[in-house]
């Protein structure tokens, strides 16, 4: 609390909020203030502000922790992610007017919407994955992400785009389908992924000399920097960050793999 000596007729200003107040008088112990703020200001006397429980009262400020502050970042990140890659899909469904399809991605994008919601009143819910349909292109593309709705909102739209999509949850399941699996022609890798990470899996594939020349796309909220990654075709070749833009991804995918 910052303490003030002012005299009748002087004033407080607060730089850059329009308030100021002034000393009116001082009388037998009481003194009178005038303050001048701007219209959408409320001022009210403290002991009104606790007699009417229905007047707005100041939003505590809640202090968080480095640690949690990053986990929040990175769960609104991947909400906002998903609910970018559903609407890109849903207007590939509507150009193709599959209506089955097009519910079921509003769905999902609605349990994103939700879970933004809920984080926002302190209560995060488990996704509800819904399983995408495949549909075999010329295209192959693995897609490694631990998010359920990110990944199947992703795939869906890939495989509308022209791609056969297969999927992963982490690095053990995505090095373990390339080996026992056809060979795809680009990873979209996430980065944060449980088990074995986006760096560790990355450097297994370009260990691998059966994938020599397969693309490696990250689509994360991490930076190259974080994991000591410098991008090109021993590393990673291109590096996407969240919330994912999908028809530039795409349009880079159909760069580097070429027209079918």
């Amino acid at each position: 609390m910052l303490v003030l000596s002012r005299r009748p007729s002087e004033t407080v200003v607060f730089p850059g909020t329009h308030i100021s107040v002034h000393v009116v008088s001082i009388k037998s112990g009481v003194v009178r203030l005038g303050i001048e703020a701007p219209p959408d200001v409320t001022i009210l006397r403290a002991e009104l502000q606790e007699r009417d429980p229905a007047r707005p009262r100041p939003t505590p400020v809640v202090e968080m922790s480095e640690p949690r502050y990053r986990a929040l970042r990175h769960f609104m990140r991947n909400r906002l992610n998903g609910a970018a890659i559903g609407l890109a899909l849903l207007r590939k469904q509507l150009s193709a007017g599959t209506r089955e399809e097009q519910e079921r991605t509003i769905g999902m994008i609605d349990a994103e919407l939700q879970m933004l919601r809920q984080q926002v009143d302190g209560h995060v819910a488990a996704p509800t994955p819904a399983p995408a349909k495949p549909s075999p292109k010329p295209r192959r593309a693995l897609l490694v992400e631990d998010d359920d709705n990110e990944r199947e909102l992703l795939a869906g739209f890939l495989r509308l785009s022209g791609f056969a999509v297969d999927t992963a949850g982490d690095g053990c399941d995505a090095l373990d389908r390339l080996r026992n699996h056809e060979r795809p022609d680009v990873v979209l890798l996430d980065m944060g992924l449980p088990r074995c990470d986006g760096a560790t899996t990355a450097r297994e594939i370009r260990r691998d000399p059966t994938c020599a020349n397969m693309r490696i796309f990250a689509v994360t909220g991490h930076s190259p920097d974080e994991y000591g990654f410098d991008q090109g075709p021993k590393c990673i070749d291109r590096w996407f960050h969240k919330p994912l833009d999908p028809v530039a991804l795409l349009r880079d995918l159909t760069q580097e793999l070429g027209a079918n």
